[in-house]
């Protein structure tokens, strides 16, 4: 029996010998790869006690070159190996010796608990982890050493300098620097080698996408095609300019017949608007990784595009899918279009990047890009980043010279405006008008307000007419078919016999269709004239902010008057005093400006502060005279300061000798088709501002105005027959012509106004005083002065229609 429990006793100890060598392996291998990813994190001490501290945290060396990991990895599995093979012998010696000194046959001698003592006194394992930590601390030194020689490296580093372009280049990859070519690697091969480690091979440059650098679609490389173009030799030259050519048109060619298939041959395309473009794939013998575009490729490419985009941009919106759009599972025609359509709008953006930095650089291809914008804000205007064009646009509009380039932007707005059938477009490009013109505390050229005089609101706003795209006024009734249908198209089967039931049904799917479509077009101009109510807001808030500044300049406030006479329909009848108080504050101070004015000999007499003075006096007269004319006829407005002022400015305009001439200003823009009586205001020669402000103020006033101003209207008219006599032969003219009216109109109020036409002696009662600066202190009527004037204009004048003019007024009868 005692032999029995012995056999057993070593046939369980035999077993568990045979299963502990492989669990002795797999905890050795666990503590093998440990120990073989230590890495140094502390000062440089003592190598022993730095890996006896960090040996948990190790981490695999830094293996950056390629071609190293592999061999790094067959290293490792050669040293796995060996130390599997030594635990082994080790275990083996161990537990050949337990067995055959065993004195012990009591089972309880044989628990786990024991076979984890003989684990942790193992000598093998001490050994084995000194081992490791030796190998550690080589390590670390090595990696020191190679440390230290990228320091070294990175302080012989040349800084970057600038190419003839200006761009940034970094001289590590020019061919001069062959030591700086090729990198040391940082990666060791084997970790018995003491001195220099070994340098994996550097693999050859890739740049990205093949599809995009290489030679593909039976097209060259654009990195050929770039090397090409700037070769010394001109037959190279002119052979790489006309590749490239070709191949942008077939390109463009191709994306324009299949866009969605021919994203990839976009993004190709693109490549040619950058400025740089890196070598393709397999180009290891070549050292020098990018190549400068040539500018004339560059400028084909942009316009190529240009050209692309206008064809293929859709006709709405693309916006982000959102992330629930993104998981959710579409077939595939709907995941082509999506990829489609997110790819063009990324690529779109880069375009737009692209020639926006063009033109912040004011590089030559500047002009070009500007013109790409112009063309994208009119004909792509639904589209994406419409914002993005038109801040771009509006800056350029933010000097006070006027320039082609300026009036190319200007071109841009004014149809944009023109088209703009809902308001949102006109909303934001004024919206950036007013921000910019605030910007630059009103330092603008004045051909920036003529832009709002092609917005819709002018005739669109306040009107109920539903035209275009917004819809119809009335929606078209269509035919009701017949309830009744002809029995002999119902047996040939060309026709549906149609019941009461039917037509009841059809009739009321009618009137349902009918009112949606009221309902929908209602929204779309309440929508529209929401917008447009807002950016009249802005307009007159712009217009009223001109006003008030301060030595405004003399284009900018006949540019305010013109905006404010063209809008003036649209102006609440509450702000018209306010408005009215205004424009008397700025006549004080151009009356002010007009007598203190000295009398100049330059030779630009346009330019003096007198004419300057009386100019701005002629443009406040004749908007107040405009806004009263509209909306003001309602309102009990006392006009006598302009009129007053008007007297007192027709003596200096007879002592003008440029009272005809035009005001001496650069081309403008082109006036829209409808714009008011006062377009162009601010290049009127000073005849005929004089004159629209009198024909205005006296002829076309309101009836009552014409009762309280007898005296203050006659004055008027004998001080013009005497500046008659100073004016030109046209201006002389149309004065008389002018007066002839004012006649007609007043002398019927007043039987004293024949006596301005009658030269035969009469009892008076005052003396008549001719330099009044109050019209009804000159009194007139009541010193029954004669307007002899007309004798000497009829008598002298060398010209034959004044003359006759003249003598048909004295021959005037009521």
């Amino acid at each position: 029996m005692a032999r029995a429990v012995q056999r057993a006793v070593r046939g369980k100890r035999a077993a568990k010998a045979q299963r502990m060598p492989a669990k002795r392996a797999r905890v050795a291998e666990e503590d093998s790869e440990g120990v073989v990813d230590a890495r140094d994190m502390v000062s440089d001490s003592d190598s022993e006690m730095q890996a006896m501290q960090f040996l948990s945290h190790a981490t695999l060396p830094d293996v950056a070159t390629p071609g190293a990991q592999a061999k790094e990895r067959k290293r490792l599995a050669h040293e796995k190996k060996q130390q599997r093979e030594q635990l082994n012998a080790l275990h083996a010696q161990r537990y050949a010796g337990a067995y055959s000194s065993d004195v012990s046959t009591d089972m309880e001698g044989l628990s786990e608990g024991s076979d984890k003592d003989l684990d942790e006194d193992s000598p093998g394992a001490s050994d084995l982890e000194d081992a490791y930590l030796r190998h550690a601390a080589k390590r670390i030194k090595r990696e020191e050493r190679v440390r230290a020689s990228e320091r070294e490296r990175n302080a012989r580093r040349r800084l970057p300098v600038r190419d003839e372009d200006g761009a940034l280049v970094d001289p590590s990859d020019s061919a001069l620097e062959s030591e700086l070519d090729v990198p040391e690697s940082r990666v060791v091969f084997s970790e018995e080698q003491d001195s220099e480690p070994e340098e994996a091979p550097v693999e050859e440059y890739v740049p990205g996408a093949t599809i995009t650098y290489a030679s593909r679609f039976g097209h060259k490389a654009p990195f050929d095609l770039a090397c090409g173009a700037l070769a010394n030799d001109a037959q190279t030259r002119a052979a790489a300019l006309s590749a490239a050519r070709d191949q942008i048109a077939s390109l463009a060619s191709q994306i324009v017949s299949d866009p969605e298939n021919g994203i990839n041959l976009l993004r190709r395309l693109m490549v040619f608007v950058q400025k740089y473009v890196p070598s393709p794939p397999g180009a290891g013998a070549e050292k020098k990784r990018r190549a400068r575009i040539h500018p004339f490729i560059r400028q084909l490419a942009l316009l190529s595009l240009l050209a692309v985009y206008i064809d293929i941009i859709p006709g709405y919106r693309i916006r982000a899918l959102s992330e629930l759009e993104e998981k959710e599972k579409v077939g595939q025609d709907v995941a082509r279009r999506r990829d489609f359509e997110q790819t063009l709008v990324k690529l779109y953006r880069v375009y737009l990047e692209t020639c926006e930095k063009e033109i912040k650089d004011a590089s030559p291809l500047s002009p070009v890009a500007l013109k790409s914008f112009c063309t994208l804000l009119t004909r792509a205007s639904h589209f994406n980043f419409r914002k993005n064009i038109l801040a771009v646009v509006v800056a350029h509009l933010s000097k006070r010279t006027w320039t082609a380039v300026s009036e190319q932007c200007y071109a841009a707005l004014a149809t944009l405006l023109a088209h703009d059938t809902d308001g949102h477009v006109s909303l934001e490009t004024v919206m950036l008008l007013y921000r910019m013109i605030r910007e630059r505390k009103f330092a603008v050229h004045a051909n920036v307000l003529d832009i709002l005089a092609h917005l819709r609101l002018r005739d669109e706003l306040g009107k109920a007419h539903r035209s275009g795209p917004m819809g119809s006024a009335s929606v078209a009734k269509k035919r009701a078919p017949s309830r009744k249908t002809d029995p002999k198209a119902v047996r040939k089967g060309t026709a549906v016999h149609v019941n009461k039931k039917q037509v009841k049904r059809n009739k009321e799917i009618r009137e349902i269709e009918a009112e949606m479509h009221e309902a929908e077009a209602s929204v779309d101009v309440e929508e529209r004239a929401r917008n447009q109510s807002e950016t009249l807001k802005l307009v007159f808030a712009l217009y009223f902010r001109l006003l008030k500044t301060p030595a405004i300049s003399q284009q900018l406030l006949a540019a305010a008057i013109e905006g404010i006479v063209l809008f003036a329909h649209h102006v609440s009848i509450d702000f018209f005093h306010d408005l009215i108080q205004v424009l008397r504050a700025l006549l004080a101070e151009a009356l002010v400006l007009v007598d203190a004015a000295p009398v100049s000999d330059t030779d630009d007499l346009r330019a003096a502060p007198l004419h300057v003075g009386m100019r701005a006096v002629l443009y406040i007269i004749l908007g107040a005279f405009e806004l009263l004319a509209g909306q003001g006829e309602a309102l009990q407005i006392d006009i006598a300061d302009f009129s007053i002022a008007l007297y007192r400015l027709l003596l200096p305009l007879s002592m003008s000798t440029c009272f005809e001439e035009e005001a001496a200003l650069a081309p403008g823009p082109a006036a829209p088709k409808q714009r008011s009586r006062v377009a162009g205001l601010r290049r009127w020669s000073e005849a005929q501002l004089l004159f629209h402000a009198m024909d205005i103020g006296l002829i076309k006033a309101p009836r009552q105005s014409v009762y309280t101003s007898v005296d203050r209207n006659a004055a008027i008219l004998k001080r013009l027959f005497t500046a008659a006599l100073q004016w030109p032969t046209g201006s002389a003219l149309r004065a008389l012509q002018l007066a002839h009216t004012i006649l007609t109109r007043t002398a019927i109020v007043d039987a004293r106004f024949e006596t301005l036409l009658d030269n035969r002696e009469s009892v008076r009662n005052g003396q008549y005083d001719p330099l009044a600066t109050i019209p009804e202190s000159a009194r007139v009527l009541s010193s029954g002065e004669p307007a002899w004037e007309l004798l000497a204009l009829r008598r002298v004048h060398a010209n034959a229609q004044v003359r006759e003019t003249a003598g048909g007024l004295l021959n005037w009868v009521r």
